[in-house]
């Protein structure tokens, strides 16, 4: 995350995430935090890597849990 202003205090905010890519298990994210009033001034941005588990990892997790078929 980075900071580029101060977050205003009692202040409608406006959060953004968004995918912007995916290899294998990998997905690549960013986001926004913006004020409702002035959504193209980017208040903090960030970027993230999130790796999806394994079938086998789902499985012993979420033991309930049904594949879609």
């Amino acid at each position: 995350m980075r900071y580029h202003q101060p977050i205003p205090l009692e202040t409608p905010l406006r959060i953004l995430g968004r995918v912007t890519g995916t290899d294998n298990r990998k997905v690549f994210v960013t986001g926004t935090i913006t004020t409702q009033a002035a959504p193209s001034t980017e208040l903090v941005t960030a970027d993230g890597v999130f790796v999806t588990p394994g079938p086998d990892r789902v499985h012993a997790l979420f033991p309930g849990l049904r594949e879609e078929t």
